[in-house]
């Protein structure tokens, strides 16, 4: 019984961004003094052109219930799902005005995704995973549940003051795979279920 979540992703064009500045007339007469002038231009590194570099996916265990022996009557079950690992999103730049928020906005765009479904920096997969589940099982055994998210990790370029500055993301697309496994059956081929089966389990073939 299996509850795979995926996400396509389309390729885009990156953005290109340009600013303007301001000149002020002066007048020959006096004038009253003024308040100092305001620079039009934007801040440096919030307008600059980004170039993508490859973006890899992967979908990867965030948790994992202990494995529960049932009978085949046992109708719907609760799991409660333990961690396994975190991961937090971040973005990473040689230089601090970069921001982080805006490279990935820039980056769902590039992908193809909505607004918002790429989790922005800061967040973390611990504030998702522990959750319970009722699950359905059929037959009798034992069997335990994993969650997994599908991460994406992307290298930039991204001209910042008339130079290129470096930089990674590290991301998770907001949906969750989610799957139950019985123990003494094969999990299939995915890396993230056959590590959920051995971590509850044990070694495949055992």
């Amino acid at each position: 019984m299996k509850m795979r979540h995926m996400l396509a992703a389309v390729v885009l064009l990156p953005v290109l961004a340009t600013g303007c500045t301001a000149h002020a007339r002066h007048e020959a007469r006096a004038t009253p003094s003024a308040s100092p002038s305001v620079s039009l231009s934007p801040p440096a590194c919030a307008t600059g052109a980004i170039r993508w570099g490859a973006a890899h996916r992967r979908w990867r265990l965030v948790g994992l219930s202990p494995v529960k022996r049932l009978n085949a009557d046992a109708g719907r079950t609760t799991f409660r799902y333990a961690p396994v690992r975190t991961v937090v999103a971040r973005v990473e730049a040689r230089d601090a005005r970069v921001s982080g928020r805006r490279v990935m906005a820039l980056l769902a765009r590039h992908l193809g995704l909505e607004n918002g479904e790429l989790m922005p920096p800061g967040a973390s997969t611990e504030d998702h995973r522990l959750r319970a589940e009722r699950t359905r099982i059929h037959g009798a055994g034992r069997f335990l549940t994993a969650e997994a998210v599908l991460t994406l990790d992307a290298g930039f370029t991204l001209t910042c003051a008339a130079r290129k500055v470096r930089g990674s993301v590290t991301t998770w697309q907001q949906s969750f795979a989610q799957d139950a496994f019985r123990c003494g059956t094969d999990p299939g081929t995915d890396a993230w279920a056959r590590e959920a089966y051995e971590r509850g389990c044990g070694p495949l073939g055992s």
